[in-house]
């Protein structure tokens, strides 16, 4: 099963390597052949989002290698962590962004825990409508983290399936902004990687 899921896992991220490349080439060639119709500003601009979006998935592939890896764990102050990313991303988001925060204190590795917070975040603020609200507590041995928004939410059916790597549920808007369906397949990996769980409730 290991070895059947890593070959899916190969093939499927050779075809998100594959596909921008395949874009880029072709809108290369169609300039090269049409020289005098050709208009090397847009193809630069367009070339420089196909790179962008290349150099996000690849990230994203190396922070899955890494989830994978042994931790080094330390002690995180995971409720100034968790403020932190979201004042961060306040700068940007158009959706209000509220906490209930409470302090707590893990074992683990703050750059990845850093990396699992900011992208069940970005996925609440970019399906949600006016608000999301994130609120962590101490539950038991365990910290409890919880990203809620106002979106349409996710039917039940597709409640495991989003945390598999490279699914998309809405393939279009996924892939306009750049996303590669790894957010929170690397959220889940990051949370088993420090003995916790990560799962969605479609209540």
């Amino acid at each position: 099963k290991a070895s059947d899921r890593q070959r899916r896992f190969v093939a499927d991220a050779a075809h998100e390597l594959r596909t921008p490349l395949t874009r880029m080439r072709t809108e290369l060639e169609v300039d090269l052949a049409h020289p005098g119709s050709a208009d090397p500003v847009a193809t630069e601009a367009s070339v420089l989002a196909e790179v962008e979006g290349l150099q996000r998935l690849v990230v994203d592939l190396l922070d899955l290698a890494r989830s994978d890896a042994a931790i080094a764990p330390q002690s995180v102050a995971l409720d100034r962590l968790v403020v932190d990313v979201v004042e961060a991303a306040r700068h940007d988001a158009t959706t209000a962004i509220e906490t209930m925060v409470d302090p707590v204190t893990v074992k683990g590795d703050a750059p990845a825990l850093r990396r699992l917070v900011g992208n069940l975040l970005e996925n609440a603020v970019r399906h949600g409508s006016d608000c999301v609200v994130l609120t962590l507590r101490a539950e038991h041995e365990f910290a409890e983290l919880a990203v809620t928004d106002d979106g349409p939410g996710i039917p039940p059916a597709e409640a495991e399936r989003v945390f598999e790597r490279f699914t998309r549920l809405d393939p279009a808007r996924a892939r306009d902004d750049g996303g590669a369906g790894l957010g929170l397949a690397i959220a889940r990996a990051v949370a088993e990687a420090h003995g916790g769980s990560i799962a969605v409730d479609v209540e």
